[in-house]
């Protein structure tokens, strides 16, 4: 059973997913549970602490889920980018389904995407959270992991900023199809196809 903290985390959620964290306040999150303000202000001080609450479970959650279908938390390792050379073309894309289910199918963290995707244009701390984790964050993390890939050999040589381009935005805009409306099945296939295409232009033959 949800504690009463979990309760006021999971109503705040599903509203600022739904109007917007700056049209919330903490009287709609109040109400929407039933309870007194004064019984929220017990768990928490103010709305912002809500949202760093919300911020700080969804990064462990998405590590969580990341670290169970296999993703390297640390790109920037050899480690890492062995790990990735080792797995097969078919893996790669069932890592990239997983993950790409879990943004835009738990009910959680496709709340949570599109709440900071709402508010990235009227807050300027909530655009740099969105940018960290689906924009400027994830290039990075791809084109340090691309460079390893290229570095032992497991990709063709190229300049790994692009190659960081080319698989995350398809997969960014692809969400956000999901969100304007597109069937969930035909977006993961497309996903899947894209993953399999990706590692067709760019793994290295073992042949070579």
């Amino acid at each position: 059973m949800a504690t009463t903290k979990e309760r006021i985390l999971e109503a705040a959620l599903r509203l600022f997913a739904r109007d917007g964290y700056q049209a919330v306040s903490t009287s709609a999150i109040a109400g929407e549970l039933g309870m007194a303000k004064s019984a929220l202000y017990k768990h928490f001080p103010d709305k912002r602490a809500i949202f760093d609450c919300l911020v700080d479970q969804m990064i462990e959650h998405h590590r969580s889920v990341g670290e169970a279908a296999g993703l390297a938390e640390d790109a920037a390792n050899t480690a890492a980018a062995q790990t990735y050379a080792d797995a097969t073309p078919a893996q790669m894309a069932e890592l990239g389904e997983a993950l790409f289910r879990y943004w835009t199918q738990d009910p959680s963290a496709s709340a949570f995407r599109r709440m900071l995707a709402i508010e990235r244009f009227r807050d300027e701390r909530i655009a740099g959270i969105y940018d960290e984790m689906f924009v400027s964050g994830k290039l990075r993390y791809h084109t340090e992991l691309f460079g390893q890939m290229v570095g032992i050999g497991a990709f063709e040589p190229g300049d790994a900023r692009q190659m960081a381009l080319d698989f995350w935005a398809p997969v960014l805009l692809l969400m956000q199809a999901v969100d304007g409306g597109m069937d969930i099945e035909e977006a993961v296939a497309a996903v899947r196809s894209h993953v399999l295409a990706f590692a067709a232009r760019y793994v290295r033959s073992h042949d070579e």
